[in-house]
């Protein structure tokens, strides 16, 4: 069997990155304090930025999220699909449909699915060439928001996992005034606005946009950001779910430490009737692609919608880059975490050098 070709997609079976943020100073959120080295207020200064008057911001502790790429045909009710684009394949020599779909969609019996998505190349299944170009996408399964898990507002909702808390990321001048924050160091960030003109020429032509992202990477951040990789979704109700991720690297040598601190980051941008919706999740593990993801796909507008620009919702600094209509998460986290660990050395150093990572982390 010859090598197998995909373009701009990493391998079925690779989990993005998961993303936990590294803060600095105390964490209070809902009365609760959390370790050391984490940056986050409760709600009381969350919602005077947030709630327009009148109109009362509903936030609820909820179930687990689950995303899964196989779920027995009776659970399925207990989920929303989405569809993966994994781009294209080329046939090689000595393929067979079972083994692209084994290879691919990590088992052989999906070949039906690959043969329904290229109807109008595959005109026998049991003949294939090679150079024969196959669209493969498959089926992803996100848990479906359910009962009081999430936040609601009049005009959209959407679900969020359990026990997270609800508050303001910052540190210094650099802020996020909605963010959801998980029980160890995973945060994401959220920016609810109307939709506009620049949004939709940004993800109209996603092609051109991801060129202009990596581009700008390469730029700017040659070095400190890795592994930057793109995802592509359908919902079922045919909105378009983007999403990319990759790792930013802090060098604690920067900041007199030893060592070195990976931050996965992913952010996901899809957009409704009236609004753009983008999630912006950080962790010093993999993971959090999933809760963006779930985010995403739960992301639901409400009928009468129109304008949602009056709560206020921000992520600043807001620095400009190729793409007005999308935040710029890469200027954000760099800033963000310059911040945090400046503020960090500004403090006693401990007798005994520790490591970056033990710095931030508390240890």
């Amino acid at each position: 069997m010859g090598l197998s070709r995909r373009n701009g997609q990493n391998r079925v079976g690779e989990c993005p990155s998961r993303l936990l943020a590294a803060r600095g100073a105390r964490c209070v959120s809902n009365n609760f304090i959390c370790a050391p080295l984490c940056i986050k207020k409760g709600f009381a200064c969350i919602l005077a930025g947030l709630v327009l008057l009148g109109n009362p911001m509903q936030v609820f502790a909820g179930e687990t999220y689950q995303t899964r790429y196989d779920v027995p045909p009776e659970e399925r009710d207990d989920y929303t699909v989405v569809t993966e684009s994994l781009g294209e394949y080329e046939v090689c020599e000595g393929d067979c449909l079972w083994r692209i779909s084994e290879q691919l969609l990590g088992d052989g019996g999906q070949y039906p699915q690959i043969i329904r998505q290229n109807a109008d190349v595959i005109t026998n299944p049991d003949v294939i060439y090679p150079q024969m170009r196959l669209q493969i996408s498959r089926n992803v399964y996100v848990t479906k928001r359910t009962g009081s898990n999430g936040i609601r507002t009049p005009e959209y909702r959407f679900g969020t996992p359990d026990e997270w808390r609800f508050g303001i990321l910052e540190s210094g001048e650099v802020y996020a005034n909605c963010a959801l924050m998980g029980s160890g160091f995973d945060n994401v960030i959220c920016l609810l606005r109307d939709k506009e003109q620049t949004g939709m020429k940004a993800l109209s032509d996603w092609e051109q946009s991801r060129r202009s992202i990596e581009a700008y990477v390469s730029d700017n951040y040659a070095g400190r950001i890795a592994d930057l990789t793109f995802y592509d979704y359908q919902s079922e109700d045919g909105r378009m779910l983007h999403l990319f991720s990759y790792v930013y690297t802090i060098d604690g040598a920067d900041y007199g430490y030893r060592g070195e601190l990976d931050i996965h980051v992913c952010q996901g941008i899809c957009q409704t009737e009236h609004i753009q919706a983008e999630f912006i999740g950080m962790d010093t593990e993999e993971g959090i692609w999933d809760i963006v993801l779930y985010m995403l796909a739960s992301f639901e507008e409400f009928p009468g919608a129109e304008s949602v620009n009056g709560y206020n919702v921000a992520i600043e600094p807001s620095e400009p880059w190729p793409l007005s209509g999308i935040c710029n998460s890469f200027a954000w986290v760099d800033q963000y975490y310059d911040a945090v660990f400046s503020e960090i050395a500004e403090k006693d150093r401990p007798a005994t050098e520790k490591s970056a990572r033990e710095r931030i982390l508390g240890m």
